[in-house]
């Protein structure tokens, strides 16, 4: 059985996404404004990745239909950032997964940040002409970024890389891979500002 993952784009920019294990693994353009359905068969897995001047940024990771008949998903920045994505079941708000200002909490964090944090940021948080943070790079390649990116966004998004290759990773990162109910269609939202599901 096939479901639907329904992609929206809430910003006023089309926004380009990667697509992984489903669309034949091919890159996506979502209009703005618009929403797109990707079909999904049960069993299957993948990820939709957002585009940033052609670095990966925040990404949904999604099982469909997996253990004991239930969806698992998540919002991850281990790969960066560069705008908010969130991912729930259709119709089901107590599943919803993601930091919807993710980009605001961080540009907020960084201005309140000291000097010496924001000189071991400096490789890794990339800024506007205003100095506001437009993207940040892979928090699994930037030990110092990962624990920024904690101090707003822990327990909210996928920042470490978790239980994997004989680490422990953190709980708050574990917890998120938790099973939602059931498997039914799924609804992914971008946004360069709220990125709250549609209702």
């Amino acid at each position: 059985m096939a479901h639907n993952i329904n992609l929206t784009n809430l910003s006023g920019h089309d926004q380009e996404f990667e697509i992984h294990g489903w669309n034949n693994n091919s890159n996506m353009t979502v209009q703005a404004g618009a929403t797109v359905s990707i079909e999904a068969n049960d069993g299957s897995s993948g990820a939709i990745i957002a585009l940033h001047d052609g670095h990966e940024g925040e990404q949904a990771e999604i099982t469909k239909c997996g253990f004991g008949g239930n969806d698992f998903f998540d919002i991850s920045n281990i790969c960066g950032a560069g705008g908010n994505l969130t991912i729930q079941q259709v119709g089901n708000s107590a599943t919803m997964k993601g930091a919807p200002t993710f980009m605001q909490q961080c540009n907020d964090a960084y201005k309140q940040a000291d000097d010496n944090t924001k000189q071991s940021l400096q490789p890794c948080v990339h800024l506007d002409d205003s100095g506001n943070v437009v993207r940040i790079d892979a928090c699994k390649d930037f030990p110092q970024l990962e624990a920024f990116v904690r101090t707003f966004a822990d327990g909210r998004t996928y920042i470490g890389v978790g239980a994997w290759d004989g680490s422990a990773g953190a709980a708050s990162d574990n917890n998120q891979s938790s099973a939602a109910q059931g498997s039914t269609d799924l609804q992914v939202t971008y946004n360069d500002g709220d990125a709250s599901p549609p209702s």
